[in-house]
Order: C-alpha cells, then sequence, then structure tokens
C-alpha cells in the first residue's frame, strides 16, 4: 500500500477524466452560486420609493387594505376602506404618475350600494373596473 502526500491528493482527483469526485464538486456549486448571486447584485438598481398622495379621510383613509392597478390610460387606481365625500364608507381613487389623487367614487353606504371596499379592482379588457364592497 502506498501512502499519499497530502498534495498528491489534488493530482489524483484532477487525473479522473475531468469528473470531479467528493467534497470538491459541493465547492464547486458553492462557488457558481456566490459568483451568479454577486453578480446580480452587482447589477441591479436600487429601489426607491416616491410618495405620490396623501389622504385625508375627505377622499378616503386606510388604502393600505388593498393593491393597486395601473390601468390601461397609465393611472394607478385603488380603493381606500373608509372615508370619502359620504363618511366612512370608502372611495375608488386614481392616482396619475404625477401625483393627482381624483377621487373617483365615494360610496354611500350598504342600502344603496355597499361600503368599505377592502379589497382592489380588475380592469376587463372593456376598460371598466370591477371590485367588491
Amino acid at each position: 500500500m502506498t501512502k499519499m502526500q497530502p498534495w498528491s491528493m489534488w493530482t489524483f482527483v484532477s487525473s479522473q477524466r475531468g469528473r470531479e469526485t467528493g467534497r470538491f464538486r459541493g465547492w464547486k456549486r458553492i462557488y457558481v452560486a456566490f459568483l451568479v448571486c454577486a453578480a446580480t447584485a452587482i447589477a441591479a438598481r436600487a429601489q426607491t420609493f416616491t410618495n405620490l398622495a396623501n389622504f385625508d379621510y375627505a377622499n378616503g383613509a386606510t388604502p393600505y387594505l388593498m393593491s393597486m392597478v395601473q390601468g390601461h390610460d397609465g393611472n394607478l387606481y385603488g380603493t381606500t376602506a373608509v372615508g370619502g365625500a359620504h363618511g366612512p364608507f370608502g372611495t375608488v381613487f386614481k392616482v396619475t404618475p404625477a401625483g393627482t389623487l381624483t377621487t373617483v367614487h365615494s360610496f354611500a353606504g350598504f342600502a344603496t350600494e355597499g361600503a368599505f371596499p377592502t379589497a382592489g379592482l380588475i380592469q376587463s379588457a372593456d376598460g371598466n373596473f370591477y371590485g367588491t364592497t
């Protein structure tokens, strides 16, 4: 039995017809994964958030219960669960990319049309928006 020197282990692994065995395969995968992550982090731009509009209860409140949808016209549309012109019943709003907030609809209450929309809107192919209260 021949005793191998520590440096001869590298020679043995590399002489196996291009195949890696054992623990060296795992290190190569980790190294490649690290390079991919590093390249992605370098190429990715930082995200900057801009406050487009503020709610003051008269134009709605608690918009954080829904998601916004971008309409075919490029504006953002959403709902507020409370607030609006008719009291605490909620609104549908529009925000332009420049930050202009417009109330599209103020809900008048349960008896007439519903209230407290806590979900976002969807836009159909015909351009109309639909949601639930």
